[in-house]
């Protein structure tokens, strides 16, 4: 059976938009380069009603970046403002727009479910140590509180730095399914219950996951990177 390749939605044209302006080394871009690098990719969608192919429509585009649309590459931190006008991506936002490309994570075999996309996010988004962590950055200050946000126990022999990415993988196919369906939440399913997940909550336990990461870097960078800086080491001495 051959599958129709998705369309894009609206903001996710907008993200790709910024990333080609970044790619090109527009490490900062304004509100009009923006609305041209999305007409460019889709100007039946972002075009002047009545002159679409000659012709942007920049309110069209500011439509998804302005207020408080869930689905708005802003809301979701993909990309920021800098100033009034002006725009960068995050690195969130680079690794967003790599997966849309195609370059991200292959899916497995198994098909995942939003039911087992919320139980698993909701495991994480509860946990006390995340919590903590937006009221204040500066925690988890010891390791003991990361590795409880990660469930890992003192006798357990689990790799933190792949448990980390389990997490990881797990909370962005999350953020992936509200952006296919614009939801501003992450539920069970219609009628099973629990308490909805908001999208920020899930790109902030992307941001805590990274903060980790620079935190206990002892234990949370991948044995490759670890050997890498072995590796340098030695050679510097």
């Amino acid at each position: 059976m051959v599958t129709a390749q998705r369309k894009h939605t609206a903001s996710e044209v907008v993200l790709l938009a910024a990333d080609d302006l970044t790619t090109a080394g527009n490490l900062e871009f304004s509100e009009w380069d923006l609305t041209v690098a999305a007409w460019s990719l889709d100007r039946f969608r972002f075009g002047l009603r009545g002159y679409a192919q000659s012709y942007p429509d920049h309110k069209r585009v500011m439509m998804e970046i302005m207020g408080q649309k869930a689905s708005s590459p802003i809301q979701q931190k993909f990309f920021e403002k800098i100033r009034p006008n002006y725009y960068r991506m995050t690195p969130l936002g680079r690794t967003a727009a790599t997966r849309l490309r195609g370059g991200g994570p292959k899916p497995t075999s198994k098909p995942v479910t939003v039911k087992e996309l919320y139980e698993t996010a909701s495991v994480y988004v509860g946990r006390p140590e995340f919590r903590r962590w937006q009221d204040n950055p500066e925690e988890p200050k010891e390791w003991t509180g990361a590795a409880t946000f990660l469930g890992i126990g003192p006798k357990d022999k689990i790799d933190p730095a792949e448990r980390l990415e389990e997490v990881r993988h797990a909370i962005r196919a999350s953020l992936d399914w509200c952006n296919v369906q614009e939801a501003a939440f992450l539920t069970r399913g219609s009628g099973q219950g629990g308490t909805p997940i908001h999208v920020r909550d899930l790109s902030d336990i992307l941001d805590f996951l990274q903060a980790l990461t620079y935190r206990f870097p002892e234990y949370l960078e991948s044995e490759e990177k670890k050997g890498a800086g072995k590796h340098k080491k030695r050679f510097s001495d």
